[in-house]
């Protein structure tokens, strides 16, 4: 995994600290963006919720109580991981055009040395707890997890355990990595952005008609990850005008919304294959407007509310929140089975008891990590590279 010279935030669930590219503008200063950690914090935040509130062991009872459009709304919590994707495909498109701006031999080396420190170390532990805490069952699924490739486990039929549901988006992004880097360095900007508005295009017609795991395979999800790859592109000729960076963004959310209406008579709106299809292009593009404008008006007030403290400190645990969520909470579903007290609970109780335990616990479980696991590992990342 890549991380920059400061080895701070992840980018998606894992990354580097958000970053403006040196070379996005001539008098810019490289450094960075929080803004897009409190958009990291969101996405981890509405993965969260939806998995704590409409997952199992919780019960419709226990969210009766939800107006019918926020339920709604939080329902579609699953597209936080889009919004890392988005993200992952900024940040770290921005940083491999700055290292092949500076012409460097170490490319290659950098680029994997440093996102092999910042994914894999928490990745197999958790991995490794997983297995034993599993008893060896589940095996199959855990070879593939250790090839990087969680989310090929519908194509062999094989099993997924619901504690490590999380892996199969860092297969996705994984898988991506593989290839992209070589075309950055291949491509000039214009073909670079012709692949990436190709990927978004296509993705759509192609994920058509795909069952749910499906949608975990790296050619059903990739169009989050062009789109922040192109918004990336767009910000390495950007003069620093935020009238054209206003312009951009206006330009992506109209494309969300030319989707939609071009959609609607064929049922977009209704759940069903084409509805998830184009929900997911929607959301993408709508997330690159948003990545747009957050890094443009970086440190304007109108946007005030994503440089908080509390974001912040969620997006540098993001990572581990996101692969220690669902663990935590069967752990506790587990636990809590064998108290008569949580058993007798309201519906409504018991759910509050649960997401305050698990939210506390996942937390714990990440500053911990944060500190003890994966900053040592960043850091020898960086005096190896």
């Amino acid at each position: 995994m890549i991380v920059n010279e400061t080895g701070s935030a992840p980018e998606t669930p894992a990354g580097p600290e958000p970053t403006i590219p040196a070379i996005a503008h001539a008098s810019a200063r490289r450094g960075h963006v929080p803004e897009l950690d409190g958009l990291r914090a969101f996405a981890i935040w509405f993965v969260l919720v939806a998995h704590l509130l409409f997952t199992w062991p919780t019960t419709s009872a226990a969210t009766a109580f939800l107006p019918g459009p926020v339920a709604g709304f939080l329902q579609h919590g699953w597209l936080g991981v889009d919004l890392f994707f988005v993200l992952s495909g900024f940040l770290i498109t921005g940083i491999l055009l700055e290292t092949k701006s500076r012409g460097s031999r170490a490319y290659f080396k950098r680029f994997y040395i440093r996102r092999a420190a910042r994914i894999l170390p928490l990745y197999f532990t958790l991995l490794l707890v997983l297995f034993v805490a599993l008893h060896g069952q589940f095996a199959p699924f855990f070879a593939l997890c250790a090839l990087m490739s969680a989310n090929l486990s519908s194509l062999f039929h094989i099993r997924i355990p619901d504690a490590a549901g999380p892996y199969w988006s860092l297969a996705v992004e994984e898988q991506f990595y593989l290839v992209w880097p070589w075309l950055v360095l291949w491509l000039d900007a214009r073909r670079l952005g012709y692949a990436a508005l190709a990927v978004i295009a296509i993705e759509p017609f192609v994920r058509f008609g795909a069952g749910p795991h499906e949608l975990e395979l790296t050619w059903f999800r990739a169009d989050g990850l062009a789109v922040g790859a192109y918004v990336a592109i767009w910000f390495a000729s950007w003069s620093g005008d935020r009238r054209s960076a206003g312009r951009f963004a206006l330009a992506l959310a109209g494309a969300a919304a030319l989707v939609t209406a071009i959609g609607i008579p064929f049922g977009i709106l209704h759940k069903g294959d084409l509805s998830t299809s184009i929900r997911i292009t929607q959301a993408v593009l709508v997330f690159g407007a948003v990545v747009v404008v957050a890094v443009a008006y970086s440190g304007h007030p109108a946007i005030a509310f994503l440089r908080s403290p509390v974001l912040a400190l969620t997006a540098l645990l993001s990572y581990c929140l996101y692969l220690v969520h669902k663990p935590v909470t069967d752990a506790f579903a587990w636990a809590a089975s064998a108290v008569p007290f949580y058993a007798n609970l309201p519906p409504e109780a018991s759910l509050a008891v649960r997401i305050a335990c698990v939210i506390s616990i996942a937390y714990g479980v990440a500053a911990l990590s944060r500190r003890f696991l994966e900053l040592p590992f960043i850091a020898l990342a960086q005096r190896r590279s």
